[in-house]
């Protein structure tokens, strides 16, 4: 990473309030923006890639044939190819297992996103780039320094649940929380950001 990420993700780290718990942050390139996203990993699922050689999946239709079916229950493979013929054609290896007649999905998604913080130096800007991320996680922007506009900047902080972070000097400060996530439903769009951010964290995890 450059420096200037390094000190992006290090001042969001030591923002205090943000209550990241055991989430790890990484600078990734999602939703055409860059951003650190602040994500639990799913141990037993990234070791089960490893072994089984599977790599992030980056189809939607991939996606959207693994969620219609249960994880870890077997179904008959042939109830499946008469509801939706060819659809197991898509998806790749290790992501279910085919055994005795039937289907089992063993894939989940390999990471659980957190919180996405962007930078940026205009907070209107930073209302848009982290507002990309609302279905997905909690989100927030960094700014260089507090604006002369501040109250306008908490009035639509708030209201939109985007946090803000000013870093001055190297003093990260928390101005506005990010309103916690709650997530209506998990769709193949959902699965698919956390796959594009799994291949590019991928390498670090590796190395962990």
């Amino acid at each position: 990473m450059t420096g200037a990420t390094e000190a992006f993700s290090q001042a969001v780290a030591d923002a205090p309030g943000l209550a990241l718990g055991r989430a790890s942050g990484s600078c990734v390139v999602l939703q055409g923006t860059s951003a650190v996203l602040h994500y639990e990993p799913n141990q037993a699922e990234i070791a089960r890639r490893r072994l089984s050689g599977l790599v992030a999946i980056s189809s939607p239709d991939a996606l959207r044939v693994l969620l219609d079916l249960p994880v870890n229950a077997p179904l008959p493979l042939s109830a499946i190819e008469r509801a939706a013929p060819g659809s197991l054609s898509l998806l790749p290896k290790g992501a279910v297992r085919v055994d005795r007649g039937c289907v089992t999905r063993l894939a989940v998604a390999p990471i659980e996103a957190r919180l996405a913080v962007v930078s940026a130096r205009s907070w209107r800007v930073g209302l848009e780039r982290a507002g990309r991320f609302a279905p997905f996680c909690s989100r927030a922007m960094l700014l260089p320094t507090l604006p002369r506009d501040l109250h306008m900047l908490r009035m639509e902080a708030d209201f939109y649940g985007i946090g803000v972070i000013v870093d001055t000097d190297g003093e990260p400060c928390v101005v506005v929380p990010p309103a916690p996530f709650e997530r209506r439903r998990f769709t193949a769009a959902n699965w698919l950001l956390l796959e594009q951010a799994y291949q590019q964290i991928t390498p670090l995890l590796a190395e962990a």
